[in-house]
């Protein structure tokens, strides 16, 4: 094959229709299978009709006529195929039918669209982000003086160019060979197009037969509070191929924020919970979630989602049953008769590690005090001017880590296991025995305290509960109490020790069916270990895991899908265990979807009350252009001060807002909905969140990452981990449109520089 011609009215359908944006779905598959010459037809929409050519193939429609507009994709020419993936070649191509309904319309422009001044020629580049521009030439006038004499002037595009080479589109000329051709088959298209009907192709040999789908609603229209029916005719072909596999064992579902990880948890926990009860058998499962306000969040979807109601049945009185609790919640069962809730720092993981926080300050600054004077002389140079030179809070955030991840987690807290232990990556300078006896002298205080209070932080809890299960007793009753399977959404927020609790839970000590999601770039700091380490804690070492990868975007527009893939790329040149979730990412964004969204943009101003004063007038901007309620706007700050500030500000002159202060508080969300508030929230709560818009505040140089002036190489490196982390999550909340502000005196964040140099980030005037 060596040509395609694309009619208007069906460019119209596939740049409209959601399942003709990735090859997840099987209209998608089917176009890709179809521009690469693999097939020779398929069952299409019947909105249209593929004609048979000579040398090539023709989308139309049954409103073709003399009127209509046509492409033209000379695939010898340009080899439009060869140079990328089968998903960038969909991506590509839904650019290019999209630029070319722009050129045909008389439509403004975008900075990755080019029309060359005193030329013919137009310029697409689909991948802005990409340091070596790939580029789609195409000619707007082709053999110009045939068409002229056939009344079809002005009515053709040809793409005759693709791919990373480069060229001058001033002076060189599109081969017309290929497009002659196709032009001499006009009649035969217009006539076939009108005579064909959709039935014509369903035995045709070579067929990719694809389900109906047309009658599906698009996806801004689509709720998650659906039915696991109707949810089941939305998915993508990865993720019904991930719901109905079977459990054999450990299993990982990865992808980027807003690939829809949690909604296919959910689905398959329902779907073997069915398959069960229609086989007659039995099967208990529990998900497991970080936080409180994700756990609710997650029953209120199951409330119409769970149309058998797994999740309230009792488990001592039906043969299966779902479970939805925190981890904390799960170990008091096995802790009930040990520790009572008031020990507890929290229930909720997110809660306590908050609290746990305080409790480490106290312990450091009084280490500092009383301890440091003495171990002075003994310690590292670097351990010493870490501690001279950074903030106490950001040491603090570190000390955290170090106490959670490596004294509790690696060396069981003993003192010659933790000299030990190897360093985090992007954590405490430790160089020697000295500098891991102070800093377990800060870990004794902070035991100490949790002491003074009778009450034990999660690590406790997990720890002590793992004693309880590693024990004869429970080895005996896990065949009885144990769990046929166990979900855990968003693992990359729990520690080491949290994950090495999970598979004592399974009901067989030697296999351990355990689904997970993770997405690493969303985990805020550095946890010192890698998905190979997630794996091998979660199956126990025993057996490989199965894994799935979604790359299709649903919640975001390709325009911050771009601006998120920049900023993970930058931090992925950084740090080597930083992973970039977007790589070969595709967005499921329809052409109408699209025209909701805009170019990410940052705005500086005067001074911080200028831009506080900002953050709201350009949420009400958002609000009125794209006419949706307040509570789908959010105004999100990277540091308590900034937060603080905005929710003054807002507070004092009577700016309807409300502050978050859970992550993935979906019901309060819900709540600024109802009542027409903006959701203002720090960075750290708005994980498993979505919005149309969101205004992100402060993002500039120095406070994004933090940047004091005398702070050490190793907090930089943490804080530099987890600002990216932060703004990375902070932007992929967004469906349709991000707006960055800053200081003007500080100028954009060090962060945002390649999205700036690539042009996919605005610098407004």
């Amino acid at each position: 094959m060596r040509y395609i011609v694309f009619e208007e009215c069906a460019v119209d359908e596939l740049v409209s229709n959601r399942f003709f944006q990735t090859i997840e779905f099987d209209l998608g598959r089917a176009l890709f299978e179809l521009v690469a010459g693999h097939i020779p037809t398929a069952n299409l929409p019947p909105e249209i009709s593929l004609v048979k050519l000579d040398e090539g193939i023709a989308f139309t429609s049954k409103k073709a006529s003399k009127n209509s507009h046509f492409l033209v994709l000379d695939l010898e020419q340009s080899d439009f195929i060869k140079e990328i993936s089968e998903n960038e070649t969909i991506f590509v191509l839904q650019k290019t039918l999209r630029f070319a309904k722009k050129l045909w319309q008389n439509l403004s422009l975008n900075f990755s669209e080019r029309v060359i001044p005193s030329s013919s020629k137009a310029i697409l580049f689909p991948f802005p982000y990409k340091p070596t521009p790939y580029r789609v030439v195409i000619e707007q006038a082709p053999w110009s003086e045939r068409l002229k004499k056939r009344n079809f002037a002005g009515k053709f595009l040809l793409v005759y160019k693709t791919g990373y080479g480069k060229g001058d589109a001033n002076t060189e000329q599109a081969g017309l060979t290929n497009f002659k051709k196709a032009f001499e088959q006009i009649d035969k298209i217009l006539s076939e197009a009108r005579a064909l009907n959709s039935d014509q192709t369903s035995n045709a040999p070579g067929v990719v037969q694809v389900s109906a789908l047309d009658a599906v609603p698009s996806t801004n229209e689509t709720s998650i509070f659906q039915s696991f029916d109707d949810w089941m005719k939305l998915l993508t072909n990865k993720q019904i191929e991930f719901i109905n596999a079977e459990v054999t064992g450990a299993h990982r579902i990865e992808g980027a924020a807003g690939t829809g990880k949690t909604l296919c948890l959910m689905l398959k926990a329902i779907s073997l919970l069915r398959k069960s009860e229609v086989n007659g058998s039995s099967k208990h499962i529990v998900f497991v979630t970080h936080s409180e306000a994700t756990k609710r969040s997650i029953k209120e979807f199951l409330v119409v989602i769970d149309q058998d109601n797994f999740a309230s049945r009792d488990r001592l009185l039906e043969k299966n049953t779902l479970k939805v609790c925190t981890l904390s919640e799960l170990c008091a069962e096995q802790l009930a008769h040990r520790i009572s809730d008031s020990e507890f720092i929290d229930r909720d993981a997110l809660e306590s590690k908050e609290t746990q926080l305080l409790y480490v300050s106290e312990a450091y600054n009084s280490a500092m005090n009383a301890d440091y004077p003495s171990h002075e002389r003994f310690l590292s140079a670097e351990l010493k001017d870490f501690l001279k030179k950074t903030e106490s809070w950001n040491v603090t955030q570190m000390l955290q880590h170090e106490i959670s991840v490596v004294i509790k987690g690696r060396a069981s807290e003993d003192i010659d296991a933790y000299k030990k232990a190897p360093p985090l990556k992007y954590g405490i300078p430790i160089n020697s025995d000295a500098d891991k006896g102070f800093i377990f002298s800060i870990f004794r205080k902070y035991q100490e305290q949790l002491g003074a209070v009778s009450q034990f932080d999660t690590d406790d809890v997990v720890l002590t509960a793992i004693g309880q299960l590693d024990t004869p007793v429970w080895r005996r009753r896990r065949t009885r109490d144990g769990y046929d399977v166990i979900f855990i959404d968003e693992t990359h927020l729990f520690n080491i020790n949290e994950l090495h609790i999970f598979h004592y839970f399974t009901k067989s000590d030697a296999h351990f069916p355990i689904i997970y999601s993770v997405d690493r770039t969303q985990a805020v700091g550095d946890h010192g270990w890698t998905n190979q380490d997630i794996a091998e804690t979660l199956s126990g070492g025993a057996e490989p895991e199965d894994r799935s990868k979604l790359q299709t975007v649903f919640r975001s527009s390709p325009q911050i899908v771009e601006l998120a893939f920049s900023i993970v790329s930058s931090g992925a040149t950084l740090f080597t265990n930083f992973d970039n979730p977007l790589e070969a990412t595709a967005s499921s964004f329809t052409d109408k979807e699209e025209r909701m969204a805009a170019q990410s943009v940052f705005r500086s101003y005067p001074n911080d009350q200028a831009m506080i004063e900002a953050a709201f007038e350009r949420a009400e901007v958002m609000q009125r252009e794209m006419t949706c309620k307040k509570g789908k706007v959010l105004i999100v700050g990277f540091d308590k001060e900034v937060v603080d500030c905005l929710h003054e500000y807002a507070s004092s002159r009577n700016k309807p807002h409300l502050l978050l202060k859970k992550r993935g508080d979906v019901e309060a969300v819900g709540k600024a909905e109802a009542s027409g508030k903006f959701v203002l929230a720090h960075a750290d709560f708005v994980g498993g969140l979505e919005f149309f818009g969101v205004v992100a505040v402060g993002v500039d140089k120095g406070r994004l990452p933090p940047n004091k002036d005398q702070s050490s190489d190793n907090s930089k490196h943490f804080l530099s981990y987890a600002s990216h982390n932060r703004l990375y999550v902070a932007v992929s909340r967004a469906k349709y449109r991000v707006e960055l502000l800053g200081d003007q005196s500080r100028g954009p964040s060090i962060l945002l520089e390649p999205a700036v140099q690539s042009r996919i980030l605005t610098i407004a005037e």
